[in-house]
């Protein structure tokens, strides 16, 4: 924590000893008519107020260079001139100290302990050496003001009214004894908190040492990743062109032009053709992905109807759908009105969505989709009855690559598909939210912002 936080902290503290101290003089005056010097105790009153507003200027108008190196020029130079205001609020709150004493009973004043307190504060604030001072200080106060109001060279202000007429002041054993224990006292105090701020703060120089351990390495990390994903980038790019042409040939041997082939010959070229599918697949969700990343999404947006990209999908899957006899249904309201919106990134949503309906969803189930206006926003659902998921396999839903154990080995897939969709949906400033019961079926929302424009009524 910055050092002159505590010093704007030690002048708020004053403020408050200000008001405490006014208000028991105004007390002891006005209730408990205690005879008193109250005009001294009031100017020395306003005198710590006057001095504790100067402190408050000082530190308001001038700056220590805390967040430079303190092995710096100016860092050393904004520490030693934060040390000697920090001193100098101490000095000055002692000897305003001393004067309130006197004024109000001397050593006999129980709030003499009040001087524990700043040599506390000095053993945070100050260095050692520093901070033995103080306790000297402290040390030459209490027994300046016991000596001398006991030899007469200052007057004793003795309070009848609470002490009767019990003066410990006629003992030296008294007047030498508690400067003496508040001195030993101090000393300990010093030594003790001077040891609990070197354990501090060497915890807070290693935890500020791994903070920059862990910068380093988060920004290497970040650079890895970059690098990374720049590979897989081009590496996607790449094998785009031989997986086209490696499937070209197989194309050519399946439809026999080289030849008449086996049955055993044509299951593994189709074999090989779900593979190649597969692999093309995950180079377009990769390089989807990348586009996505980079933000160029944003640049080939424009006023878009949803509904028309969604009747186009539903239509692509409606002969899977009905090879496994499940029912596709689409309950879409007429005039939906337009979405700022990518139509071809915005079809790659429906697409997966309903494709991994139609795929997840066992014979004979259903799949509906609905579109609908809710709160300035167009929200799509996709809902299936398919074979849901468990409350864990959902916490890793969108995360990049990600595939549940249990459906690896009856289905294929990137593990990219839904995470793409979540950057899309959030790069067109919409949400995705996923709702999915064991064996009950899975349901999408995506809600996607309206630009405000609307079209004529969707032609059938």
């Amino acid at each position: 924590m910055a050092f002159s936080y505590h010093l704007m902290l030690f002048i708020r503290a004053r403020w408050l000893l200000v008001v405490a101290a006014a208000g028991g003089v105004v007390a002891c005056q006005s209730l408990f008519r205690l005879e008193l010097p109250y005009l001294p105790l009031y100017a020395t009153i306003g005198i710590i107020g006057v001095y504790n507003i100067l402190f408050w200027q000082y530190l308001r108008r001038n700056d220590f260079s805390e967040h430079r190196p303190i092995t710096s020029r100016r860092g050393r130079r904004g520490w030693n001139q934060a040390q000697n205001i920090a001193w100098a609020q101490i000095v000055f709150d002692l000897l305003a100290l001393f004067f309130l004493l006197h004024f109000t009973g001397g050593l006999e004043n129980p709030f003499v302990i009040f001087f524990v307190m700043h040599v506390v504060v000095a053993g945070i604030l100050l260095e050692p050496l520093s901070a033995m001072a103080v306790v000297a200080i402290v040390t030459v106060l209490l027994g300046a003001l016991g000596v001398l109001e006991k030899i007469g060279i200052l007057h004793h202000y003795h309070v009848p009214e609470v002490y009767g007429s019990f003066e410990p002041l006629q003992s030296w054993l008294f007047v030498i004894g508690i400067p003496a224990i508040i001195s030993a006292v101090n000393v300990c105090l010093t030594v003790l908190t001077y040891f609990m701020m070197q354990e501090i703060n060497r915890r807070r120089d290693r935890i500020i040492e791994l903070s920059e351990e862990i910068e380093k390495k988060n920004a290497a990390l970040l650079l890895l990743d970059s690098r990374r994903k720049q590979t897989m980038a081009i590496a996607s790019h790449d094998l785009k062109s031989p997986i086209d042409a490696v499937s070209s040939y197989l194309n050519v041997l399946q439809d026999g032009y080289l030849g008449t082939l086996t049955d055993k010959q044509m299951d593994v070229i189709a074999k090989s053709q779900r593979r190649l599918r597969g692999l093309r697949n995950f180079i377009s969700d990769v390089l989807d992905w990348q586009t996505i990343e980079r933000g160029e999404l944003q640049q080939v947006m424009e006023p878009t109807q949803l509904l028309d990209v969604l009747r186009d999908t539903v239509a692509n899957y409606r002969d899977a759908a009905a090879q496994k006899n499940i029912a596709l249904d689409m309950k879409v309201e007429e005039e939906l009105p337009l979405v700022c919106a990518s139509a071809r990134r915005m079809a790659q949503v429906f697409d997966n969505l309903i494709s991994n309906g139609v795929k997840y969803t066992p014979d004979g189930g259903t799949v509906t989709v609905d579109a609908r206006v809710e709160d300035g926003s167009i929200v799509i659902t996709v809902a299936d009855t398919g074979i849901g998921m468990s409350e864990e396999e959902m916490q890793h839903l969108f995360e990049d690559f990600y595939r549940a154990p249990r459906v690896k080995a009856t289905h294929e897939g990137t593990g990219l598909g839904l995470s793409v969709v979540q950057r899309i949906v959030q790069a067109h400033h919409g949400t995705v939210r996923a709702q999915s019961v064991v064996d009950q079926g899975t349901r999408f929302d995506v809600s996607i912002p309206i630009c405000g424009l609307t079209l004529p009524p969707p032609s059938s």
